[in-house]
């Protein structure tokens, strides 16, 4: 692979609003759980295994082709995967390759669980292709609502980014969170799944709740996203746009 400059596997939570629209509508599918979907030794594990499985066609090569391949699939009650599928390609060759690779993937995943019971989850893995010299062909295809300067993107080329990435945004909110006296002496526990827009300004814009425990809970999972600090905000084609993120924020007593 001496013209391959990486293949890195980049999983955001957004990209679960895509599978939504890509995989085939089952009442018993879910988008987002308390407890999502985990490979075998986690988000690093996975991407050593699909860059030791990618073979980056020959052909795709000697034409230049490089970006980064989406694809949808469904994690079943027994951690499987079945029904994946391109979300949104570059070239049938990269494609074709990216599906592949997902395919040969024999690890059983850790199920998803909704209220302590297995179902199947929609995932979405963005896979990216590129050679030395940088990009030779056209961005992928946008995928936003509305329009003009308020146009909102759900996967985008270089996707927010929180400073000092995940790790950071996992220790900012732990060290924001204060639990709710109500919730506390109620035993209310579980996770809560707060949406929201980063501006082009790295700004948290808009927010709400994607998956809800308890009033008290929810409310404070708004607060805290709604004090986040500003983000590297996102970009398609160079141009900084409005991204759709979602985080999960987990509230466990003792």
């Amino acid at each position: 692979m001496k013209n391959l400059a990486f293949i890195i596997l980049c999983i955001a939570m957004a990209s679960n609003v895509l599978a939504q629209e890509k995989i085939k509508k089952e009442p018993d599918v879910f988008m987002i759980v308390e407890d999502m979907p985990k490979y075998p030794g986690g988000e690093e594990a996975l991407r050593d295994d699909i860059a030791k499985l990618v073979k980056y066609p020959a052909e795709a090569k000697e034409k230049g082709l490089q970006g980064k391949v989406y694809i949808t699939f469904i994690v079943n009650e027994q951690g499987k995967i079945e029904q994946s599928k391109v979300a949104r390609g570059i070239d049938p060759l990269l494609d074709k390759e990216a599906l592949r690779v997902l395919n040969e993937l024999d690890k059983t995943w850790q199920a998803g669980k909704q209220k302590g019971k297995a179902v199947k989850v929609s995932y979405t893995v963005p896979i990216n292709f590129a050679l030395d010299g940088g990009p030779k062909t056209p961005a992928p295809v946008k995928h936003p609502t509305g329009k003009g300067e308020n146009e909102l993107f759900f996967i985008v080329e270089d996707m927010p980014e929180f400073p000092g990435g995940d790790k950071a945004l996992r220790e900012y909110i732990a060290n924001s969170v204060k639990y709710p006296e109500e919730a506390v002496k109620n035993k209310i526990e579980g996770k809560v799944f707060v949406t929201f827009v980063v501006e082009k300004d790295g700004s948290v814009g808009e927010t709400k709740i994607a998956r809800g425990v308890a009033p008290s809970l929810d409310k404070e999972a708004l607060r805290v996203i709604q004090a986040l600090p500003k983000w590297q905000s996102g970009k398609q084609r160079g141009e900084a746009v409005r991204v759709c993120y979602t985080v999960p924020i987990n509230f466990a007593l003792n």
